[in-house]
């Protein structure tokens, strides 16, 4: 094979998107390590912790033989930054290298969000009419604004999950306006019960 033909497969192979298998949560054991809140604190974007600003970014990534991650690739972020930011905290992650049914969960792919939001320095909680719909109850971290506002509403939990109370929580979150002490940019957890 000549130099000029090999060279043009190399820099093929270079290009190629990388193949493998589809994420799969089936089988997949918990983490055994995850970032610290001060190495998450660390790689937070700086133009979102000025504002307060809470987002994720979703990563996808090989399992290597140690159980580290290899490979990665932010395949959704929030807002800007974010996927920059969770590629920074993908070395922080391990898995053990056994699933909980005993296969290897080397060469697996994982997708995963990695959030960033701040503690929240106040609580609230407010009602919401369900309208003969789903009933549930949702909690929130949101963004307090200069008006008293709330933006930036974050799920934190929801009973029970994924049923259809929470597109209405979510709206009674954001309608609720913030204690008049509450800073700009401080968040706020509301608590919804849709009723």
């Amino acid at each position: 094979m000549s130099a000029i033909p090999l060279a043009s497969l190399l820099l093929a192979l270079q290009e190629a998107p990388l193949q493998r298998p589809p994420p799969s949560t089936a089988d997949l054991p918990s983490w055994s390590r995850t970032p610290t809140a001060a190495e998450m604190l660390a790689a937070y974007p700086s133009e979102a912790a000025k504002t307060n600003y809470a987002a994720s970014a979703t990563l996808e990534c090989t399992v290597a033989v140690d159980g580290g991650l290899a490979d990665c690739a932010a395949v959704n972020e929030d807002a800007s930054g974010f996927g920059a930011a969770a590629l920074t905290m993908a070395p922080k992650f391990r898995l053990p290298t056994k699933s909980p049914s005993g296969v290897s969960t080397v060469g697996r792919t994982v997708r995963f969000p990695i959030l960033w939001v701040n503690p929240s320095k106040a609580t609230a909680s407010t009602t919401a009419s369900s309208d003969g719909g789903p009933r549930g109850a949702a909690a929130f971290s949101c963004r307090v604004r200069a008006s008293r506002s709330l933006d930036n509403c974050v799920l934190v939990d929801a009973i029970p999950p994924g049923n259809g109370a929470l597109s209405r929580a979510r709206e009674a979150a954001l309608r609720f306006r913030a204690p008049a002490s509450s800073a700009e940019f401080s968040r706020i957890l509301v608590s919804v019960a849709v009723r």
